[in-house]
């Protein structure tokens, strides 16, 4: 799960670990009913900034011309 967040530059952090913490109880949830569940917020800064975590982000994801294929999100049998 990707969430993108436009915080002020000066809450990035604070903003980062809010969406994770939302997101606590439902990634639990899912893994418990056999799904793979990952929370990763992104953060954009209202001013243009952009946060640390939209270039990890390009690592996990296949985009941009990334030739990995996609992971398919698949529940345990």
């Amino acid at each position: 799960m990707v969430e993108l967040t436009v915080p002020y530059e000066s809450r990035m952090e604070e903003a980062h670990a809010f969406k994770e913490g939302k997101y606590l109880d439902l990634t639990k949830e899912l893994k418990k009913d056999g799904y793979e569940a990952k929370v990763m917020p992104v953060e954009i800064g209202a001013r243009g900034f952009v946060g640390f975590s939209a270039y990890g982000i390009q690592s996990k994801l296949p985009i941009g011309g990334n030739n990995k294929s996609p992971k398919a999100t698949s529940r345990n049998s």
